[in-house]
C-alpha cells in the first residue's frame, strides 16, 4: 500500500481547545474521531485530530510524531518552519474550515499548535481494501488472473502497469453531494476522440444526486437512453480488458470503492467479444464467436418462435415432428404459452436462488433442483418434454454472452417476444423482431451508433467482429473510436 504525505496549513486565530471544539462539533457525537494531545521539549502544546479507522496509526507514530518531536526540540513550531522543514509537499494557507472536514473524512490528520497562526493537515490515509484477486464475473482460461479492487489508486496502478505510455492520462472528478465519490477518467491523449471525452466530463458534472456508491450506479447516470433495455456502456472487472479498450481509443471511468471500470463508447456487437479470443489462434476465436452468435439467436428467438409455430402455425412444422410434439402434449392441461412461461419462471427462480446462496450450495441447488423439478413436472404432465427441452436449451444459450449486463437484456427480450408470439403468432414474432431491430438502430453510445460497424457500414472495422482476422491483419485501430491515423494502406504486416 502506498501512502502519500503532505501538509496544508490553515489560518488559526483561536486557542487549541476552541479549535478542537469547533472541529468536533462539525461531526456531532461520532465516537471514531480521535484526538491526541502532546507537548514539545520547548513546552509548546499541540494536538492531533483524526479518524482512527481510516488513518494509518503507523504513519502517526513513526512519521508525524517523530517529525514533531525532532523539529520542536529547540524552537517552537510554526507555519514558517513547517514550510521549510516538511519538504514532501508544498504548504498552503487558508481559512476554510470545510477543508479540514473534507480532509479528515479522507483519512488525513489535523495538527493544532499552541501560539501559532496556522494549523496543518497531514495526509496519512489508510482505507481497508483487499488485494487484487482473480475476477469472479469475467473468468478467463489464458488471460491474467487479477481483477480490480475497491481502491481507486490501486486500480489506476494496475492500468499503468499494462499501458506504460507517456500519453496515458488520468483526470479526477467528484460525484455525489454526500458521498463525494472520487472518479478517475482514464484515456490515451493521442488516440481518444476529444468530443467523447468532453461529453463524458459534461455528463459527470451534470449529475445531481446525494449518493454514488458504485460504477454500476454511475453507469446508469451516464448512458444516453435510460429507457433502453440494452446497456449503452460496458462494465469490466479486468485491467487487461480495460487496457485493450483504451489502446483502441475508448475512455475508461474508474470509481472509488468499486471493483469495476466503465468503458465507453460501447457497441452492440462487442457483446460477442471476450479477452480470451485474443489469446487463441484466430480460427479458434472465430469459431467460438460464431457459436456465441448462434447462442444469441437461440436465447432470444427460440421460445417465441416455438410458441408461434405450435400455437398458431403448426402447418409450418414437418409432419413427423408435429406428430411427436402432439403426442407429448396430449395430457398437458395448459396452453403452450403458459406451459413455457411456467418453466421460464422456474428457471429464473433457480437462477436467482443460486446467486444469493453460498457458492457451493448455490451450484448444487441449481443443478439438483433443475433436474428433479424438471423431471417431476414432466411425469406429472404439467409440461411436455419438448417444452422442457426448449427452455433448457434457451437457458444454456443465455449463459454464453461474455457481457453480464447484456445477458439480462436477452432474458427480458425473450419474454417480450414470447408475449408477442402468444398474442399474434408468427406475425407478432416478426413484428417484435422488427421493433427490436429499429430500436437497436436508433440507439447511440456517446454519439457512436449502437450497430457500428454494420449500420453505418465500415468494412475496415469488420476485422474484429463476428470473425476475428489473423493477428497481423489487426494493425489498424477502430476508426469510430480513434483519431490516430494509420500509416499507409490497410494491409497485413510483412514478415521478416
Amino acid at each position: 500500500m502506498t501512502l502519500a504525505f503532505g501538509v496544508v496549513c490553515l489560518k488559526q486565530t483561536k486557542s487549541i481547545d476552541e479549535q478542537m471544539k469547533e472541529i468536533f462539533n462539525q461531526f456531532g457525537n461520532t465516537q471514531d474521531l480521535s484526538s491526541r494531545s502532546f507537548e514539545t521539549l520547548t513546552g509548546q502544546k499541540g494536538a492531533l485530530i483524526y479518524f482512527n479507522n481510516i488513518t494509518d496509526p503507523k504513519e502517526i507514530n513513526e512519521v508525524i510524531f517523530p517529525w514533531i518531536d525532532e523539529q520542536g526540540k529547540e524552537k517552537q513550531l510554526n507555519s514558517q518552519r513547517i514550510q521549510e522543514t516538511f519538504l514532501i509537499r508544498d504548504v498552503q494557507i487558508t481559512e476554510d474550515i470545510q477543508i479540514i472536514v473534507d480532509n479528515l473524512l479522507q483519512g488525513h490528520v489535523v495538527l493544532l499548535l499552541e501560539r501559532d497562526s496556522a494549523y496543518c493537515i497531514f495526509q496519512a490515509e489508510k482505507f481497508p481494501f483487499r488485494n487484487p484477486e482473480q475476477p469472479t464475473v469475467e473468468t478467463t482460461v489464458k488471460g491474467t488472473k487479477e481483477g480490480y479492487v475497491e481502491s481507486l489508486s490501486v486500480n489506476i496502478g494496475l492500468l499503468r502497469r499494462y499501458v506504460q505510455d507517456k500519453n496515458f492520462r488520468v483526470e479526477h472528478m467528484e460525484v455525489g453531494a454526500l458521498t463525494k465519490t472520487k472518479v478517475a477518467i482514464v484515456y490515451l491523449e493521442h488516440i481518444h476522440l476529444p468530443e467523447v471525452l468532453e461529453e463524458v466530463k459534461q455528463r459527470l458534472k451534470e449529475i445531481e444526486t446525494d449518493s454514488i456508491l458504485s460504477s454500476s450506479e454511475l453507469k446508469q447516470w451516464l448512458e444516453d437512453n435510460e429507457w433502453s433495455i440494452f446497456p449503452l456502456s460496458r462494465i469490466t472487472e479486468r485491467p487487461d480488458s480495460t487496457a485493450q479498450s483504451i489502446n483502441d481509443g475508448k475512455i475508461a471511468i474508474l470509481t472509488q470503492n468499486s471493483p469495476f471500470a466503465i468503458l465507453i463508447p460501447f457497441t452492440f456487437f462487442e457483446t460477442i467479444q471476450n479477452m480470451d479470443d485474443y489469446y487463441e489462434k484466430w480460427y479458434v476465436s472465430s469459431m467460438i464467436r460464431l457459436v456465441r452468435v448462434f447462442a444469441f439467436f437461440i436465447s432470444i428467438f427460440l421460445p417465441g418462435l416455438y410458441i408461434a409455430l405450435i400455437h398458431y402455425n403448426p402447418g409450418l412444422i414437418p409432419s413427423d415432428l408435429l406428430v411427436s410434439i402432439a403426442q407429448s402434449r396430449t395430457q398437458v392441461p395448459f396452453p403452450v404459452i403458459w406451459e413455457l412461461l411456467l418453466m421460464e419462471l422456474t428457471i429464473e427462480i433457480f437462477r436467482e436462488a443460486g446467486i444469493r446462496l453460498p457458492k457451493p450450495l448455490g451450484q448444487t441447488v441449481g443443478i439438483v433442483g433443475g433436474i428433479v423439478i424438471g423431471e417431476s413436472a414432466v411425469q406429472a404432465n404439467l409440461v411436455s418434454p419438448i417444452t422442457l427441452i426448449v427452455v433448457a436449451i434457451t437457458t444454456m444459450a443465455s449463459f454464453s454472452s461474455p457481457q453480464y449486463s447484456m445477458a439480462y437484456s436477452f432474458r427480458l427480450l425473450r419474454f417480450l417476444l414470447v408475449a408477442a408470439a402468444g398474442f399474434l403468432g408468427l406475425y407478432g414474432f416478426v413484428l417484435g423482431t422488427m421493433v427490436l431491430t429499429v430500436h437497436l438502430a436508433s440507439q447511440k453510445s456517446f454519439g457512436i451508433p449502437y450497430l457500428t460497424p454494420f449500420a453505418p457500414t465500415s468494412y475496415r472495422n469488420w476485422i474484429d467482429q463476428f470473425l476475428l482476422f489473423p493477428l497481423r491483419w489487426r494493425t489498424v485501430k477502430p476508426s469510430y473510436l480513434s483519431r490516430k491515423k494509420s500509416k499507409g494502406d490497410w494491409k497485413p504486416l510483412k514478415r521478416g
